[in-house]
């Protein structure tokens, strides 16, 4: 089994054409991160990511996250850690040869009973429904999730906040994710750790003591767990970089 095409239609952001495709359903993840999660690619039908990336048209899949290639390369914002022309290329061009398989959410979550999901392995889980979402976790064991969108006119703060973490860019809109009831994935380049929050163990700083598929704090509320800050990892960190406190 290849991978599943569980959405064709329009984007929740904009309307352009996406499709959300499950990979990584029988064969294990070589990410040393995150370890084996099905994974879940968000991408452009018309158009492959690398493209979409450089004219800008991922905003159908990111909306306006500032991490986005084009916005980040105005605003000196860091960019996506996401490598295009990996993962996410991969999918489209085998979606365009045909490759994945059609079926139902609820066909698909009776294939991946039982297994960890990574909500948006590429682009924002909002650019679907949440009914999506919430029928492809009905029997898993565990989901992992993140979302730039939850400041969006309309975001269902009772559904979504289960399902993802709020990513959060600076301690402003961390607070503000609280006060909705969200849990908080924030990125930083400051050494400004906070009491309610802990570093990613997943992540470098934290000397990688375990991978994402064996943590999974960042399954939103579904998790009595703090708030996780990781270090900024995208392209050029290095010289953003100011260690995390640890303590």
């Amino acid at each position: 089994m290849k991978g599943l095409i569980v959405y064709e239609g329009p984007s929740r952001i904009n309307g352009e054409p996406i499709a959300v495709i499950l990979t990584g359903i029988k064969a294990k993840s070589k990410n040393a991160k995150t370890g084996h999660l099905v994974q879940s690619y968000i991408i452009r039908t018309d158009i492959d990511p690398v493209t979409a990336a450089k004219l800008g048209k991922d905003s159908a899949i990111c909306g306006q996250c500032e991490h986005r290639p084009k916005l980040a390369k105005k605003t000196g914002k860091p960019p996506c850690y996401v490598n295009l022309g990996h993962g996410p290329l991969a999918v489209f061009n085998a979606y365009i040869r045909g490759t994945y398989t059609r079926v139902t959410p609820d066909e698909a979550a009776a294939i991946i009973a039982g297994l960890k999901l990574r909500i948006g392995t590429y682009g924002d889980p909002y650019a679907a429904m949440v009914e999506l979402w919430e029928a492809l976790t009905q029997f898993t064991a565990g989901h992992t999730g993140y979302s730039h969108q939850w400041k969006r006119r309309g975001f269902d703060f009772d559904r979504w906040k289960r399902l993802v973490m709020a990513s959060a860019d600076n301690l402003d809109d961390a607070a503000l994710a609280n006060l909705h009831g969200l849990r908080v994935f924030r990125v930083t380049h400051q050494a400004d750790r906070q009491a309610a929050e802990v570093i990613c163990p997943a992540s470098a700083e934290a000397g990688k003591r375990t991978t994402c598929a064996n943590c999974m704090l960042c399954g939103g509320t579904t998790k009595a767990a703090r708030d996780i800050v990781i270090q900024d990892h995208g392209p050029g960190h290095q010289r953003r970089y100011i260690p995390i406190a640890t303590v």
